[in-house]
């Protein structure tokens, strides 16, 4: 099984760590296996193969990561923003290659995701939700992962985890990438809380989010649903 991952998403996140699932009317990647690849072979020169839209959206897995576990890279993005929107072939090279480091040293751990592995859904309980209930196609993964992790820094500020200087940071990062930081208007608010019952992460009717508690360290925090339903309802 070789990876050769065609667009930005796939080159920062989904060809590192062996997952091999597929969708479910009930929810993402709810189907599938763990299976590593024996090779990932990425060419950068595909993305420009690709609209604008679908290389910004996978520039928030590589914020993901940053917050996940590297302060550093997180400044080292917000630095060199503009000059990685302009598509610098050697700024985008180090950017796949900082994201996936991140990913693999994880996943090495934690090949099956049964602890530390569950970190780098950060932002994802709410985007497989936001994916689930707008209809797979109207928001790209990585524009509702963009709104996950805006979500996930407001909760986090919300339950006194994460100072607010911090989430502002996350938010105008997203927003300097060309990113959505706001939930479609649209979205039906309790089906969202709905869809992301479905979360592989919960535990015993409980919600498990993850959760930043600084640019470069989260950790897994419990909900339950009233809570999750009115922080939904206000934000």
């Amino acid at each position: 099984y070789i990876q050769i991952p065609t667009t930005s998403l796939a080159q920062v996140d989904s060809s590192v760590g062996g997952k091999t699932a597929i969708n479910h009317p009930r929810g993402k990647n709810l189907v599938g296996a763990f299976h590593q690849p024996r090779l990932v072979l990425t060419d950068t020169q595909t993305r420009e193969t690709r609209p604008a839209r679908h290389f910004r959206a996978g520039l928030a897995e590589v914020i993901k990561a940053a917050i996940i576990a590297d302060h550093r890279f997180f400044a080292w993005l917000d630095e060199h923003c503009e000059s990685i929107l302009a598509g610098s072939p050697a700024l985008i090279t180090e950017l796949i290659a900082r994201a996936c480091t991140i990913k693999a040293d994880i996943v090495r751990q934690d090949e099956r995701e049964t602890g530390i592995r569950a970190c780098l859904n950060l932002g994802h309980s709410f985007a497989h939700g936001l994916e689930l209930v707008s209809g797979y196609g109207e928001l790209l993964h990585g524009e509702a992962v963009s709104v996950g992790l805006c979500l996930a820094a407001k909760m986090s500020v919300h339950r006194g985890l994460l100072d607010e200087e911090a989430a502002a940071r996350i938010h105008r990062l997203l927003d300097r990438f060309g990113l959505p930081t706001r939930m479609p208007a649209e979205v039906d608010r309790t089906a969202l809380v709905e869809a992301m019952a479905l979360d592989k992460k919960n535990l015993q009717g409980q919600y498990r989010l993850v959760l930043p508690e600084a640019l470069g360290r989260v950790d897994i925090h419990r909900l339950e649903r009233e809570l999750l339903q009115g922080f939904i309802d206000r934000v």
